[in-house]
Parts: C-alpha cells; sequence; structure tokens
C-alpha cells in the first residue's frame, strides 16, 4: 500500500501535468484569437476600401449592346427569335 507521502506526491505530479495542458491550451487559444482578429482587421480595410454604392458581382458589358440569349438559375438558355421580332416591327409598319 502507498505511503502518504507517495500518494501526495503523484497528486502533485499529476497536478502540475494538468496546470501545463491547461495552459498550453490557454496560449493556442489566445493565438488562434489573435489571429482572427488580424483576419477581421483585414476584412474591414478591405470593406472600407470598396465604395458603399458599388455592385458586388463582376459584370461585363456587351460589346454588341444586344442580347440573343439569357441564362437562366436553372440553367436554361432562353434565345430571342428575330424572326418573329422582325416580323411584329414589320406589321407595326403596315
Amino acid at each position: 500500500m502507498p505511503t502518504l507521502f507517495d500518494r501526495t506526491t503523484k497528486l502533485e505530479e499529476t497536478l502540475a501535468r494538468l496546470m501545463q495542458v491547461s495552459m498550453s491550451n490557454q496560449k493556442s487559444t489566445e493565438s488562434a484569437i489573435k489571429n482572427l482578429e488580424v483576419q477581421v482587421g483585414q476584412l474591414e480595410k478591405q470593406l472600407a476600401e470598396r465604395p458603399s454604392s458599388s455592385f458586388t458581382a463582376n459584370t461585363e458589358k456587351n460589346p454588341k449592346e444586344e442580347c440573343k440569349a439569357v441564362m437562366t438559375r436553372s440553367r436554361m438558355a432562353i434565345q430571342a427569335e428575330e424572326s418573329r421580332a422582325d416580323q411584329k416591327l414589320e406589321g407595326f409598319k403596315q
């Protein structure tokens, strides 16, 4: 049977290991928080530099300034029928 001194020594060693692990976890958490603070600061700077009225999507101007097809969200292509449109215009001219 272990003596009181042996049990106390073992308890102190266990407590010392627990404190080391706890301190290590705290340092790791502090480091992660610091990294997040830096990232939030970078995002804040980027948002401050961007004009608030700008549209966030990347758009391209159609060089021909006409539309012959539209792609919907469901990836269905809707194409304009030029001949039908031309026929309607001619019907109005008459």
